[in-house]
């Protein structure tokens, strides 16, 4: 983005305090807008890319911490526990009806219902704030190039008319928000995808209590 900054504002202070302006300056500049366009594309795919693996990240630490977290959390429950047990205990014993096996497993498929609800519902909360920030930084981002964009092509038409140059040089420095260009995203936002990754690592590997790494988690992505 510091090149196409650099560009549009060597066109207008250089061209600009010329008497002569020459065709290939014209040209130059309407190459510089051509580039525009695909320096977006880029820049755009870059941020899809980036997204898309944190986006990634956060729903392998739900589903290889947060899960088993949340069904040793629930097996806690004296109740439960001893209805699960009950439950499998019961299915092992011979019954040639089946129904003993068609009872246990309809309370166990229950209880993994009613994780499976209380996984994905903490899923949803937590990949919310990333994908609405994943929309804005896109937003901005096309936001800033049309208005990059259409600087340029200022430059470009005046160029083609010696006597304007002049006249617009200082409006067009002064109009160009460059500083639009920039993604204010959150500070530390680059490296959350490694530290999701070395709290998924430390579980996995019994590095430390569950408890604490859930509430790492959680003050990450917020």
């Amino acid at each position: 983005m510091k090149y196409l900054n650099l560009m549009v504002i060597t066109l207008v202070l250089v061209f600009g305090s010329c008497a002569y302006v020459p065709k290939q300056a014209v040209e130059l500049s309407a190459t510089v807008g051509r580039d525009i366009s695909e320096i977006k594309k880029s820049h755009i795919a870059f941020i899809n890319l980036y997204y898309t693996d944190l986006l990634g990240d956060i729903n392998e630490f739900i589903d290889n911490v947060y899960l088993p977290y949340q069904i040793q959390k629930t097996l806690e429950n004296e109740e439960i526990r001893n209805e699960m047990l009950s439950a499998i205990e019961s299915a092992s014993s011979y019954d040639p009806t089946g129904n003993t096996q068609k009872e246990s497993f309809e309370k166990i498929k229950i209880f993994l219902q009613i994780i499976q609800e209380e996984v994905e519902t903490y899923r949803k909360l937590k990949l919310k704030p990333v994908q609405e920030q994943f929309s804005l930084v896109l937003a901005n981002v096309d936001q800033s190039y049309e208005q990059v964009h259409y600087a340029n092509s200022i430059v470009t038409g005046h160029l083609a008319s010696v006597v304007k140059v002049h006249e617009t040089q200082n409006e067009i420095l002064s109009n160009l928000e460059i500083s639009n260009i920039r993604i204010k995203a959150a500070e530390g936002i680059s490296d959350m995808s490694e530290k999701i990754g070395d709290l998924v690592q430390k579980a996995q590997k019994g590095e430390g209590k569950l408890d604490e790494i859930i509430s790492k988690f959680e003050k990450l992505v917020k």
